[in-house]
């Protein structure tokens, strides 16, 4: 049973979202930055994150720091929806599946030089 304010669920943080704010998921839930949203239900050309593979297996594409994918198509006949990913790829998912609107934060991780042979070892 779901009490208020006890249940805490870990989170891929899209860039965007602060602390305290409240994230919504499902179907109604509205075209916000960090909302869980099922893909039939999103406009094509939509920037998203954490995308499912397959419905309910809790996301599986364009996970890691600033990663996203795109939404290039819908076909409501089938209900499937294509996506371009991070790689370039286009893949054709079930629109049931789930995906985080928004980009994945810390987009710039990698613009930062090493300096030394150091860091690069103790990666």
């Amino acid at each position: 049973p779901y009490k208020y304010k006890q249940d805490k669920e870990l989170f891929i943080c899209p860039e965007g979202v602060y602390t305290g704010q409240f994230l919504y998921c499902g179907k109604k839930a509205q075209l916000n930055v960090g909302n869980v949203v099922p893909l039939g239900s999103l406009p094509e050309g939509t920037i998203v994150c954490n995308v499912e593979g397959k419905a309910g297996d809790r996301g599986k594409f364009a996970r890691t720091s600033g990663n996203y994918a795109t939404i290039v198509s819908q076909n409501t006949d089938t209900r499937k929806t294509r996506i371009k990913l991070p790689s370039g790829t286009k893949k054709v998912v079930d629109s049931n599946c789930r995906a985080m609107v928004g980009v994945v934060a810390g987009g710039g991780r990698m613009d930062k030089p090493l300096l030394k042979a150091g860091n690069a070892y103790h990666k």
